[in-house]
């Protein structure tokens, strides 16, 4: 009982901080406008990848933060993906229609990006390096995320 309960505790932990150094796993995404959306077309970029939902109340204030952040250093090579796990078109639409921005916006509907990121909960963020390393990970959302995002995003902006 004493190890079944550890495992619960502590192996998603494990699971979730293990990702930090490693390649970010691929994927490949027919967007909204027909076009093929992959995250190799992204190399040599700072990319935060952003898994979100409509109904998730910290996803939609992030959302708006993540896209200052792209306002204020995409021109430098910073890009942001925000993959929704939901997959009601409808719903995605009625969001961003009432929060418009201008970031890359995927649908995971089979669930299998969020699977190969290991997402357990939402929202959660994965900072990218220009090699397409995973740099950093969050999971939530609260005042101090955003400008927790741009210290790293400037940080890994400088390298190279």
């Amino acid at each position: 009982m004493f190890i079944a309960l550890c495992l619960l505790i502590f192996l998603p932990v494990y699971a979730y901080s293990g990702q930090i150094g490693k390649m970010a796993p691929s994927f490949h995404f027919v967007g909204s406008n027909g076009n093929a959306v992959t995250l190799e077309q992204f190399k040599g970029k700072v990319v935060f990848l952003a898994f979100w939902a409509p109904w998730c109340i910290p996803c939609k204030e992030e959302l708006p933060e993540l896209e200052k952040l792209y306002q204020m250093y995409g021109k430098d090579g910073f890009e942001v993906i925000a993959i929704s796990i939901e997959s009601s078109d409808k719903n995605i639409a009625a969001f961003l229609k009432k929060v418009p921005l201008s970031v890359h916006f995927l649908i995971d509907k089979k669930n299998e990006v969020s699977d190969a990121y290991r997402v357990s909960s939402l929202p959660t963020g994965f900072i990218i390096g220009r090699d397409g390393m995973i740099k950093f990970q969050h999971r939530g959302f609260d005042k101090e995320s955003p400008a927790v995002y741009e210290k790293e995003v400037v940080e890994l902006l400088k390298q190279y």
